[in-house]
């Protein structure tokens, strides 16, 4: 059963490897990420916290070097550099380096305060900075935290550097550069609705190069969002517009973890759950710190919400400053979860903070009123009904329209107890749907 799933993405460069370069070889920047993290400057006044700031950098040059197309200066050869004044634009010929990355650490009782900044080294402009306050108790849950966000953080601005150079370079931009465009507007937004100009940019680049990846995986969630907030004009259309363009990014590009993202999303609105996790965990495995919104929504769907719950929180501890936007589904997906493992409570709240994100979701509404009911709060659920039967945009109006609708993605059937889970809690949730007030 398909709860009204909705889907999101996380750009990130990608694990992998380059080639080593010889030192004649590196008076050009590589493609892809090259970057060197300078040492941090500790702030304190106190020496003895110097190990703050030499921990942090280490982390982040250890980070990047995951990331797939990149090429990192070594952490003993940027530490040559401690103490030294500061040329970026030098430093970028001298490593061949396009990026540097330099920033402060000042650590104050139990908290740590940390400045970063991004420098491009060609133009010696300054591309990002940020602050991060962090409490100090737990050093390696400290360095973790500041890693991802600094590396999501990064990633982001990256997308949005390539995306204004493709614009100024270029009067006709090839595939690939709409391509990056595509992907920097997909990142500053979530629901499909509000996406179209992206999407829009995908298809140009296809038009170009009909074989991009990063188009083609991205396109794909124009089907798979669309399918998932039941906007489809035609769902039996973009199911299978979805499965086609995800199942090209695979074939061509097996080691891009979007596409297999976007796999696992066509493959989860087609109800083929247990497939979905599968690409999902591909996707994973190239990139770990991947953010995917769907994962946990795929495991309420084949009865194990415990993993759904474990996921959402992995995926809120690893970007605790990911765009607000991003969070509404992982709501979503924990309110399914309690109220399969019948905490009402803990449901109710997932769902209304679902809602307060994403009022424009009509979904959530619908979804509420009925957890309100199973809790025992009928007026309260008839009253978020009303609301959500009184939009004319409202997807599903009546009974028979809801169960036609779940009756297009059988329930799996892999495992009789799992079965009998589902099939208990659709039944559960369809009574709440009728106490509400939903018309047969």
């Amino acid at each position: 059963m398909l709860i009204a799933g909705a889907v999101g993405a996380a750009l990130y460069f990608h694990l992998g490897r380059v080639p080593v370069q010889l030192p004649d070889q590196l008076a050009k920047p590589p493609d892809g990420l090259s970057i060197v993290v300078l040492p941090f400057a500790n702030l304190s006044g106190d020496a003895s916290q110097d190990y703050l700031a030499d921990v942090i950098s280490d982390e982040l040059t250890t980070g990047f070097s995951r990331f797939r197309n990149s090429f990192v200066i070594s952490r003993s050869t940027a530490f040559t550099y401690k103490g030294k004044p500061i040329n970026v634009r030098q430093i970028g010929k001298d490593l061949g380096v396009r990026y540097a990355l330099e920033g402060s650490v000042q650590p104050s009782g139990d908290r740590l305060r940390v400045n970063a900044q991004l420098i491009d080294t060609e133009s010696n402009a300054h591309l990002w900075a940020d602050r991060f306050d962090e409490n100090r108790s737990d050093l390696l849950q400290m360095q973790d935290a500041i890693v991802h966000r600094i590396a999501f953080a990064i990633g982001i601005k990256l997308t949005d550097v390539r995306a204004r150079e493709a614009q100024t370079r270029a009067a006709n931009p090839n595939a690939e550069d709409l391509a990056f465009r595509c992907s920097a507007a997909i990142m500053r937004t979530v629901w499909a609705s509000e996406r179209d100009s992206a999407f829009r940019l995908c298809e140009q680049a296809l038009e170009i190069d009909p074989e991009n990846v990063r188009a083609l995986s991205h396109l794909t969630f124009k089907f798979t969002q669309r399918f998932s907030l039941l906007a489809a004009p035609d769902r039996q259309a973009d199911l299978r517009r979805a499965d086609e363009l995800a199942s090209l990014a695979v074939k061509i590009d097996p080691g891009y973890h979007m596409a297999h993202v976007a796999k696992g999303d066509a493959l989860q609105i087609a109800g083929r759950y247990r497939e979905a996790i599968d690409s999902y965990g591909r996707a994973l495995m190239l990139v770990p710190s991947s953010i995917l919104l769907a994962l946990p929504m795929a495991y309420n769907l084949i009865g194990e919400p415990e993993q759904a719950i474990a996921y959402a929180d992995k995926a809120m501890r690893l970007n605790p400053h990911a765009p607000a936007a991003m969070w509404p589904t992982l709501y979503l997906a924990k309110a399914i979860a309690f109220s399969m493992l019948h905490d009402l409570e803990e449901a109710l709240e997932w769902i209304e903070r679902a809602e307060a994100a994403a009022p424009d979701i009509l979904l959530m509404g619908f979804v509420r009123s009925a957890l309100l009911a199973l809790a025992g709060k009928e007026d309260e659920a008839r009253a978020a009904m009303q609301r959500y039967l009184a939009n004319n945009n409202a997807p599903i109006r009546t009974m028979s329209q809801w169960d036609a609708r779940q009756s297009e993605k059988p329930l799996p059937s892999y495992n009789p107890l799992v079965l009998a889970r589902l099939h208990m809690f659709k039944k559960k949730f369809d009574d709440g749907l009728r106490t509400a007030g939903l018309p047969e």
